[in-house]
């Protein structure tokens, strides 16, 4: 199941994947007043709330970097349609 993970203290890095990383399937960036960026993944051991996490792209991916890290703010079970479940994860 897709876990959408948002972060604060966000962090890019040019470098490949490393041991330890979880796989990001996608990386959003929401530019607003109050802007937030998150990581989609399929990963089941997605850290506890306020841990530092790192995540990287499976496959080259041409956006000049290959890594993404953060502390996580919420994590959220995506639905079977793409929408966010009321439920956090624990």
């Amino acid at each position: 199941m897709t876990v959408r993970v948002y972060l604060t203290a966000v962090r890019v890095h040019p470098e490949g994947p490393q041991p330890g990383d979880l796989a990001a399937e996608r990386f959003f960036v929401h530019a607003s007043e109050v802007p937030e960026c998150w990581v989609e993944t399929e990963s089941g051991s997605v850290p506890e709330r306020g841990r530092t996490v790192t995540f990287a792209f499976t496959r080259p991916m041409g956006l000049g970097f290959g890594r993404i890290s953060g502390t996580i703010e919420r994590t959220v079970r995506k639905g079977q349609r793409g929408q966010a479940a009321a439920n956090p994860v624990p």
